[in-house]
């Protein structure tokens, strides 16, 4: 059977019996739960059900959840059996059924034929045994597995491996747990070889966990009045034992990803050792970074991110060992998708955003393998038996090369890497780090109070409180804390407020407020007088300042809803600033925005400015807010209860910022600059308010100076166009004077000496507007690269050319790559001596199209 067919038949098995089934859980576990950097087990997203925290929809519960192994990163590859992600299959009560129930549908699903189809002959029962004190043995459990079958001599006693507890106090029990016996042709040859041994005979596949104590300080245990039921089996072993195969990498749940990357590099499963582990590592890490990635979390320096940047080079590392030289991780993202997307949703959901979080991984660390591998390279060949801890930080600092693939190349050339001496250097570093911000710890301090900061700041600007907390730093600069703050501490890409806090005899300015968890320090400078602990003031904000942040803040929803509109739904917030000047919005998109993107985007933000929509601003459930389809920022963490920020028929967000009552208090908003910000995220810089209408005035004055030089060009032009020889391709009129034609489109496929890519873009605009219908391609070499434009006006589209389709076609051909949208397109290569043979490629296709 394949893994799907595994899954379906366990989800059916239990849904017969009263159970309903909960979505996966994300990687990422919820705020409340600590105890994990990500997801490792079934019943991690149902704690709170267990400890009676909340109220679970129904006793009977099953999920196919989503669980990741950070141990297992280095020895995936090396074995049959060690993997990172994988889908762990769970039935749940909690407080219904318990041991009996547990037993008889787990037996009963193991051996049927509608269930895994397993030979009763191989399986084995393992039971606590107990600790000889206070816990007993499960002789309960060895009573249910002989009613349903199991005889006495496959029921073994295993010890603390075989009991459950949550932490040292709180809900426990013992477990029980049903083992594969694949047979003494792989076993150890020992006769009292058994579950317990650590050959490959015997396959551990099914846990049930059985909570029925509640541990106390001390050690001693009392029942738990509602017994509850926990049970984990992994999908791909379940797999694994029914294929009746040696490998989880021989089913189907990688095979299907094995197979297409060995079509890629021409290496194949079994041939080599090398070959094998590399082929391995990629089925396994391109399953991980694809759900790691669709769950939010981002390749960087530390926590989650470090994990999936550890993945994700580990496999551009391995794949480059087998001919993969070229980019490779958006197609083994993309094959992972259509294997898992109906079983995983979210995979689809945020497939684009993935890819192009991937791509810019890949590219970054293709750079660090040319530059730290040559210098790895060089370590091994000059180190003896050990790679020095120097030589492994100044790879880890310098290159980027994660310590782990430094010891897992190492170890491959029979050396070793000095890790304890790695540790060293790297707390150093953290020691420096800390000291550059003690000081600013330490002032914090001195503000330890017993009580939150009450922030008053979305209704009032002006509060009359008292100072809670205080410390003089003695050169006229304050910290203090209000019982009552009317100011916006730095947070969400808002900037603090400026203000004033005013007693009887003093005045201080404030310079910032400071975000510390859900309370905030104020930052304060006097100008006159002293303040006191205790004291009674005023604390006014600036509304000079406030005012135009909340226009921006605002805006920033407007534009994030109209670019997801004009763009795609891939689109999404990377980063933001908000301020009284102006606001910065990073998004997650491949490429530049056209400048007709660009303006349809600007114009549907004022057009909703225009229509003075009302804000709606609630809190809210989390889980309801998710329900309304309300955004949420990956990365963010959310509590139980969310502020939610309507613009109705447009915009819900979760946002904890200030904002205006309604659009229209926005005033104009007007885009000042789009960039790129990094690898796959762009940014766009506006203005509102009063600094938007300033902007416009000054755009208008550069108008009127525009249009003089404009006319001054025009007739520079003409005199150039005159003069210039007819089919000379460097000249406007040339190329227009050399335009070919096929079914009433004119074609422009030209070269432009010492063009860059803007200028060829200005130039094919003014090329498509002059000759439409029509579809223009040019190509420059500026800068000794091959430059590529193709600009196709309305007409062209509309009998079947598309910009994008021709540019991909063709940049392979000049050795690099592009892409683009049905009207613009470009693309850049590193051989500019075959830009002839791409133009006539972009010719031929155009021509070949027009004639279908």
């Amino acid at each position: 059977m394949r893994s799907h067919e595994i899954r379906r038949r366990f989800l059916d098995h239990f849904a017969a019996t009263g159970h309903v089934q909960l979505p996966s859980g994300s990687l990422v576990p919820p705020d409340w739960d600590r105890s994990v950097l990500i997801t490792t087990a079934g019943m991690q997203p149902l704690k709170r059900y267990f400890l009676g925290l909340e109220e679970p929809p129904q006793a009977r519960l099953m999920t196919v959840q989503k669980c990741f192994r950070t141990v297992d990163i280095d020895e995936v590859g090396r074995t049959a059996h060690h993997l990172t992600f994988f889908e762990m299959l769970g039935n749940f009560s909690i407080g219904d059924y318990f041991k009996r129930f547990a037993v008889e549908q787990a037996w009963q699903l193991v051996t049927s034929s509608s269930g895994f189809g397993f030979d009763p002959d191989r399986l084995w029962a393992s039971v606590y045994r107990g600790d000889g004190g206070e816990i007993p043995a499960d002789e309960e459990a060895v009573q249910l597995w002989l009613e349903v079958g199991v005889p006495a001599e496959r029921i073994v006693r295993l010890g603390d491996d075989n009991f459950w507890q949550a932490g040292p106090v709180g809900p426990c029990g013992p477990c029980s747990e049903l083992h594969y016996d694949r047979g003494p042709e792989f076993g150890c040859g020992r006769d009292e070889c058994g579950p317990d041994c650590e050959c490959d005979r015997f396959i551990e596949f099914w846990n049930l966990v059985f909570m029925q104590y509640n541990m106390l300080d001390g050690g001693s245990l009392e029942p738990l009045p509602r017994p509850s039921i926990d049970t984990g089996a992994g999908l791909e072993r379940v797999t694994m034992l029914a294929a009746g195969v040696d490998s989880a990498y021989l089913t189907d749940a990688f095979g299907d990803i094995i197979e297409v990357v060995e079509g890629w590099s021409g290496a194949r499963y079994g041939r080599t050792a090398g070959e094998t582990k590399a082929l391995k590592v990629l089925a396994d890490h391109g399953r991980s970074m694809s759900f790691l990635a669709s769950d939010g979390i981002e390749p960087g320096n530390e926590g989650r991110g470090y994990v999936l940047r550890r993945v994700i080079r580990r496999a551009v590392q391995h794949g480059r060992r087998i001919g993969l030289e070229d980019a490779f991780l958006t197609r083994l993202h993309a094959r992972v998708v259509e294997l898992l997307r109906d079983a995983h949703p979210e995979l689809a959901a945020e497939e684009a955003r993935v890819s192009a979080l991937l791509e810019a991984e890949e590219e970054r660390f293709s750079r660090t393998l040319e530059t730290g591998g040559k210098l790895l390279d060089d370590v091994l060949a000059g180190a003896g038996e050990e790679i020095s801890a120097e030589d492994a930080f100044k790879l880890h600092d310098t290159y980027g090369f994660p310590v782990e693939l430094t010891v897992e190349i190492a170890g491959e050339h029979g050396k070793r890497v000095d890790e304890a001496g790695f540790a060293g250097l790297m707390a150093e570093q953290r020691d420096r780090a800390r000291a550059a911000t003690a000081t600013g710890r330490a002032e914090l301090s001195a503000l330890e109070s017993d009580f939150r900061t009450e922030f008053a700041g979305y209704e009032r600007l002006d509060v009359t409180t008292q100072i809670g907390a205080l410390h003089d730093q003695g050169d006229g600069t304050v910290l203090l804390k209000l019982r009552e703050s009317p100011f916006y501490a730095t947070g969400g890409g808002q900037v603090a407020d400026a203000g004033w806090i005013e007693s009887d005899s003093a005045r201080a300015t404030v310079d910032d407020v400071v975000r510390v968890d859900d309370d905030q320090v104020i930052v304060a400078r006097l100008e006159h007088g002293e303040l006191h602990r205790g004291e009674r003031v005023r604390a006014r904000v600036d509304p000079e300042s406030r005012r135009p942040t909340m226009a921006n803040h605002t805006a920033t929803h407007l534009l994030h809803a109209a670019l997801r509109e004009r763009l795609g739904e891939h689109v999404t917030q990377a980063g933001s600033y908000v301020g009284p000047d102006k606001l910065r919005f990073d998004f997650r998109h491949p490429a530049p925005l056209s400048p007709e993107e660009l303006a349809d985007v600007e114009r549907t933000v004022n057009e909703r400015v225009i229509a003075n929509h009302p804000l709606h601003v609630f809190v809210t459930s989390r889980g309801h807010a998710q329900e309304l389809g309300a955004m949420m920022l990956f990365g963010e963490k959310y509590g139980d209860h969310v502020r939610v920020v309507e613009i109705p028929d447009v915009s819900r967000e979760l946002c904890g910022g200030t904002h205006v009552r309604s659009t229209a208090e926005i005033g104009p908003f007007v885009v000042t600059r789009e960039t790129s910000s990094s690898q796959g995220i762009r940014r766009i810089e506006a203005v509102t308010a009063g600094a938007g209408l300033a902007h416009l005035q000054a755009r208008a004055g550069e108008a009127d100076a525009l249009r003089a030089r404009v006319s001054e060009l025009e007739a520079e032009v003409k005199r150039a166009a005159r003069s210039a020889p007819a089919g000379d391709n460097g000249s406007f009129a040339g190329l227009v004077e050399g335009a070919g034609e096929e079914a009433g489109v004119r074609i422009v496929a030209a070269i432009v000496a010492d063009a860059n890519g803007d200028q060829l873009l200005q130039l094919s605009d003014r090329l498509r507007s002059k000759l439409a219908p029509a579809a223009v391609v040019l190509g420059g070499d500026a800068g000794g690269k091959a430059h590529l434009v193709a600009s196709f006006d309305g007409g062209a589209q509309e009998r079947g050319l598309s910009a994008a389709d021709v540019i991909e076609a063709i940049a392979p051909i000049v050795g690099g790559r592009g892409g683009g949208r049905p009207h613009m397109a470009r693309a850049g290569g590193s051989n500019p001596a075959q830009l002839d043979e791409a133009l006539r490629a972009a010719e031929d296709a155009i021509r070949e199209r027009l004639r279908s």
